[in-house]
Formats: C-alpha cells, sequence, structure tokens
C-alpha cells in the first residue's frame, strides 16, 4: 500500500510539473499575441484614448486648475488657522466645511484677479504697439530705403549688383508668377475658398470650446478642492487593496515625491518668474526702452519654461524694439542676458534650490525630450516630470546595489579601476594621477598615428590624381 501511495504521489508531483510547463507555455502565447493585437491596432486604441480624453477635458482642466490653485488655498487656510492659534483656541471641527469653502473662494477670487489684471496690463499695450506700428512704420521703412538709397548711389560697385539682383530676381519672380503663383490660384485657391471658410469657422468653434471646457472645469476644480481629502483617502485605499502592502508604501510615497516636485517647481517658477518680470520692468523704465510692460510680462511669463523661455520671450520682445531703435534693442538684449545669468546663479537656486535634483544636462534632455512630444506643455512639465524618472531609477539602482553591498555613491565610481573584496569589505581601487596621464598619452599618440595616416592617404591620392590628369592631357 506505500509503495502505491509513493507511485501515486510521484505522478501526481509529474502531472503538475507537466501542468505548471503546459500552464507557462500557454501563458507566454496568450501574452505574445495580446501584445501582437496590442502592437497591430495601436492606432485605434490610441483614438481611443484620443476620443476618451476629448470627453473628459472638463474633468482634466478642472483637475489642472485644482492642482495649481490647490497651494493658495493652502496658504489661506494656514493664515485663517494661524489666527486662531495666536488666540490660544483650536479650529471647531464643525466649521471644517466652512473653512474649506472660504479658503477655495480665495483661491479662485485670487487666481481670477490675477489673469484679469495680466489681461489689463498686457491688452492696452498690445493696442497701443499696433496703433504705433501701423503709425510709424512706413515712415521708418521709408527713412530706411532712402538711407540705402543714399549709400547705393554713392557706391557705383553696389550700385551694379544691385540692378543685377534686381533684375535677376524680377525675372526669377516673373517666372514663379506665370508657372506657379498663377496657376495655384486657379486650381487650388479660389475652388477651396468654401473649405478655407469652413475651416475658420471650425476653428472659432474650438476656441470657443476650449473657453465652454474652461467653464466648466472652474466647476469641476471647486469640486476637486472641496472634496480632495475624500479622493485621496479613496485613492490610498484602492492602492492598499489592489497591492501588498509594501508595493502599496512604495506607490504613495513616489505619488507623494511627485507631488512635492511638481507642486515646489510650479510655485517656485511662478515666483521666479514673477520677479524676473519686476526686475525687467523697472530695468527697462530706468533705460528708457520703448514697450516697457508688454515686454516686462512676455519675458516674466516665458521665463516660466526652463532653459529656452527666456529666448522665446527675447527674441519677438527685440524684433518690437527693433521697429523702433536698432541700439535701444542692443540695449534691451544685453540687458536679458544680464537678467538671465542673475536669474540662473541668484534668484533661481534661491527660489527653486535642488526642488527637481537634477544637473542642467538632464535639465536640457527633459525639455528637449517632453518638448518634442508635447510642445510648450511638455517644456512646461517635463523637467518635474522627468525628475521623477530619475528619482525611481536612482532608488531602484541604489536597492540594487545595496543589495550586492555596493556602495550608492556617485563618487565611488569616479575614475574606477575595480572593486576588489577584502576583509573590510569592498576596497574601491581608482586609477592614480600618473595611470590616467599614461591613458591620456596613449589616446593622444592613438589620435596623432591617425591623423598622420590620413594625411599620407591624401598625398597619395592627389598623386594618383595628378598622374591621371597627365595622361589624360597627353592622351
Amino acid at each position: 500500500m506505500s509503495g502505491m501511495k509513493e507511485n501515486n504521489t510521484q505522478e501526481t508531483g509529474i502531472f503538475k510539473k507537466a501542468f505548471g510547463r503546459w500552464l507557462g507555455l500557454f501563458l507566454v502565447v496568450v501574452t505574445a499575441l495580446v501584445l501582437y493585437l496590442f502592437a497591430v491596432n495601436l492606432d485605434n486604441i490610441f483614438g481611443y484614448i484620443s476620443y476618451v480624453a476629448g470627453i473628459l477635458k472638463p474633468v482634466i482642466y478642472g483637475a489642472v486648475i485644482a492642482y495649481i490653485l490647490n497651494p493658495l488655498m493652502k496658504m489661506y487656510q494656514r493664515w485663517i488657522m494661524a489666527v486662531y492659534e495666536r488666540k490660544g483656541k483650536e479650529f471647531p471641527e464643525k466649521k471644517k466645511g466652512l473653512l474649506n469653502g472660504i479658503t477655495i473662494t480665495l483661491a479662485l477670487v485670487t487666481g481670477i484677479l490675477i489673469i484679469v489684471v495680466l489681461f489689463i496690463m498686457i491688452i492696452p499695450q498690445i493696442i497701443t504697439t499696433m496703433v504705433a506700428l501701423v503709425n510709424n512704420l512706413p515712415g521708418q521703412v521709408d527713412a530706411y530705403y532712402k538711407e540705402l538709397v543714399e549709400k547705393i548711389e554713392n557706391n557705383r560697385f553696389i550700385a551694379d549688383t544691385m540692378q543685377e539682383a534686381v533684375l535677376q530676381g524680377t525675372k526669377f519672380l516673373d517666372e514663379k508668377m506665370t508657372s506657379e503663383v498663377i496657376p495655384w490660384l486657379r486650381t487650388e485657391l479660389l475652388p477651396n475658398l468654401n473649405t478655407y471658410a469652413k475651416q475658420f469657422a471650425s476653428g472659432v468653434a474650438a476656441f470657443l470650446s476650449v473657453l465652454y471646457n474652461l467653464f466648466i472645469g472652474l466647476i469641476v476644480a471647486i469640486y476637486l478642492l472641496g472634496s480632495k481629502r475624500v479622493f485621496a483617502a479613496q485613492a490610498k485605499k484602492i492602492v492598499y487593496g489592489l497591492l501588498k502592502k509594501r508595493n502599496a508604501d512604495m506607490v504613495i510615497y513616489y505619488v507623494r515625491v511627485s507631488n512635492n516636485m511638481f507642486s515646489g517647481f510650479i510655485s517656485g517658477k511662478i515666483v521666479d518668474s514673477a520677479i524676473i518680470g519686476l526686475i525687467c520692468f523697472v530695468a527697462m523704465s530706468v533705460l528708457k526702452l520703448p514697450y516697457t510692460m508688454l515686454v516686462s510680462v512676455i519675458v516674466g511669463v516665458t521665463n516660466v519654461i526652463p532653459v529656452f523661455g527666456p529666448y522665446i520671450g527675447a527674441v519677438p520682445s527685440a524684433l518690437l524694439i527693433l521697429l523702433v531703435d536698432p541700439k535701444q534693442a542692443l540695449y534691451f538684449l544685453i540687458l536679458i542676458i544680464v537678467i538671465q545669468q542673475l536669474d540662473g546663479n541668484i534668484i533661481g537656486p534661491a527660489i527653486l534650490g535642488e526642488s527637481t535634483g537634477l544637473s542642467a544636462f538632464w535639465v536640457l534632455f527633459s525639455i528637449l525630450l517632453f518638448g518634442g512630444f508635447w510642445g510648450i506643455m511638455g517644456m512646461l512639465v517635463g523637467c518635474p516630470l522627468f525628475a521623477v524618472i530619475y528619482r525611481i531609477i536612482k532608488d531602484f539602482i541604489s536597492m540594487k546595489l545595496r543589495k550586492k553591498e555596493l556602495s550608492d555613491s556617485t563618487w565611488e565610481y569616479m575614475d574606477l579601476k575595480s572593486i576588489e573584496e577584502s576583509v573590510n569589505g569592498m576596497q574601491y581601487v581608482k586609477y592614480t594621477n600618473g595611470e590616467l596621464n599614461s591613458k591620456k598619452k596613449k589616446t593622444d599618440n592613438k589620435l596623432k598615428k591617425a591623423v598622420v595616416n590620413i594625411k599620407k592617404a591624401d598625398k597619395k591620392n592627389d598623386k594618383k590624381s595628378s598622374k591621371k590628369n597627365k595622361d589624360d592631357q597627353l592622351d
């Protein structure tokens, strides 16, 4: 009987192993099939995602508005709670709902006031600028034209060259008009005027749709801010319900890290940009440069984008000032360079600190990467988003190194030659200065030999080509 039981146990074990192997193979095949179907229908999947995102645009706008207004709401809550603490009282638990309502209203009013004040500052300046351009531009163009004509008339060589260039240009434009422009007007533009009118109307409709979504988004933001503690609690409950405690703790930890990075970066960048705009306004007023308010607002707003923002704002501003006075445009460019050096070395580090923990290279890399994906929006969120990814990868690598009882300090791997095990632990053997210099010398020698070989090859080719030319001439 015992022998039969052992045989049955062995057969059961063999069956389980075989079943496990076949089940694993089946799961691999199913996974490969799912991945294949996903790859084949990728366009349809992204199309459905875009469709759902389009439906949920008011919710997305509301979430973004709520996230931006949340620091203002917290600030007002701290101020009100501080008033109660000074009086030696605790804020009544029953009035917490009233407190939320008051702080949400104050945050919304503050945000709307900021936008209204910006528009009040910008729109009159834009109107003034457009009127000034319409009034002054023809006279400035005429003055530049007269100055150019005078210089050409005083220089015979330039006059002849310009005359020839004008003749060639006129001939080229005439050929283009007869061969391309006029046929395009007949075959493309005039028959499709109705299509262009529809596109314009759809553009206006899209703009009105954005305004509608923003209005609904404001309402959504109010609900999100009012119930944010409940939503946070529900999210934590879902995470702890679906994942093991250790994994859930990790997810919540990195969500908090992401929130700290995004909120710290965005709020710090807004304050930094406001200070830069104010400094620009004061400096331009002292230098008596034109379009002071408009240019200062442009510089301040575009400064929110890291690295490229200052140049995005400086180029159109410099062109505006250039139309008034080229010398003042040069002064403005020098001023922008000085302000950006001040921001990059003093103001920015003082406000932002190490909010992202990224080096200058990774900041530039993140802006180029996410800017390529999502345009201006990618430039705005690329830096903190990449900082979160960088932090996760860094923590993962540090964990793997600690499991191997290796150091997670980058400094230990500078000029590392090898890692040796010893009684006292791991020893990090580094190249000596002499070894580093000898490596550099070897590299330099290799480069010199390569350059010499290239020169020899070029001489041989020159000799062959000259000999061939002589032979061709003799023939």
